[in-house]
């Protein structure tokens, strides 16, 4: 088979009949390829949603038992059949020539097995402009807006989970970490980026398809201060688990190093002023937020791990 598209949901009834409508118009002339979908857990209309799905689509529908999307995607592993394997999400709205325009990079990069899509943030209408700007650092993390070169070629910063493709036979052996990424309650992020990093330590280089283009659909919840916070404590307790150049603090306090410590109250202080403050603009204020709740974050998560639990026993 050519190509396997792998993607999980749960209670996204609406989106998810949205976006199967989205791969009606994928360009997949005489290619073998498979749509697997997860359901994880969902209580809405998802099973009614996929029943009804066009039967032109190849859909594989499958269940995993628990929360979490590595889990659900860990279900499918042994399930892919396809020579390229592209991850992406439910709601994920692919270009029609994205498969296409994968399988062709693929072919001009015969030497490496990671491939990144372009993704495009698509906002609500009232969404503030400065939030949709590209010089807003946090969309990266907030809206996985992935655009990290102007040309097709290696790059050095992984795919974003909204799509990337990688070679089947790069990833034999290997699971998502299902302590990682997207759950119940709070969590640490970073499943894809878990994932990708082992695999570019085999020695696979990131190789960046402005052609395969995908929209990431933002919801109107997602614009707003409180989930962005939330946004950035998760990746802050994420960010725990990322290979580190630095070298290790020698002064810890309670489980976390003491800068750490000293410059999250620093960044919870400004933050605080901030919001007392009736002049100062929105994003300013946010943006504060931002640094304060990532650095509580990682404070969060390395006394949780010193203590023995696992990520999300202290949620």
């Amino acid at each position: 088979m050519d190509v396997s598209i792998l993607f999980a949901t749960r209670n996204r009834a609406a989106q998810l009949e949205r976006t199967l409508e989205c791969y009606r118009t994928l360009d997949t002339q005489g290619l073998d390829w498979e749509l697997l979908i997860v359901d994880n857990g969902s209580t809405d209309a998802t099973a009614e949603v996929i029943e009804r799905a066009p039967r032109d689509l190849p859909i594989t529908y499958l269940h995993a038992d628990g929360v979490g999307q590595n889990r659900a995607r860990n279900v499918a592993m042994d399930r892919l059949s396809g020579d390229l394997v592209i991850f992406t999400d439910d709601d994920v709205l692919p270009e029609p020539d994205c498969v296409r325009a994968y399988i062709e990079a693929a072919q001009r990069w015969p030497d490496d097995d990671i491939f990144g899509a372009r993704i495009e943030p698509s906002f609500p209408d009232d969404t503030p402009a400065w939030m949709t700007s590209p010089d807003f650092e946090f969309a990266t993390t907030a809206f996985a807006r992935y655009q990290p070169a102007d040309q097709e070629g290696p790059v050095g910063r992984h795919p974003y989970g909204p799509s990337f493709a990688v070679r089947r036979a790069a990833f034999q052996g290997m699971r998502f970490n299902e302590q990682l990424g997207p759950q119940t309650g709070s969590y640490a992020m970073g499943g894809e980026g878990d994932f990708l990093r082992r695999l570019a330590a085999r020695g696979h280089r990131y190789i960046y398809v402005p052609q395969a283009r995908v929209v990431h659909v933002v919801r109107t919840d997602q614009t707003n201060a409180d989930w962005l916070l939330s946004r950035a404590y998760k990746k802050g307790r994420g960010q725990v688990y990322l290979p580190s150049s630095k070298k290790t603090p020698k002064l810890y306090w309670r489980g976390a190093p003491l800068k750490l410590w000293l410059a999250t109250l620093r960044s919870g202080l400004r933050y605080q002023l901030c919001r007392r403050l009736q002049c100062v603009q929105e994003r300013a204020c946010i943006e504060r937020g931002i640094t304060y709740q990532f650095r509580l974050g990682q404070i969060d998560e390395l006394r949780a791990r010193q203590a023995g639990r696992t990520h999300n026993d202290h949620d």
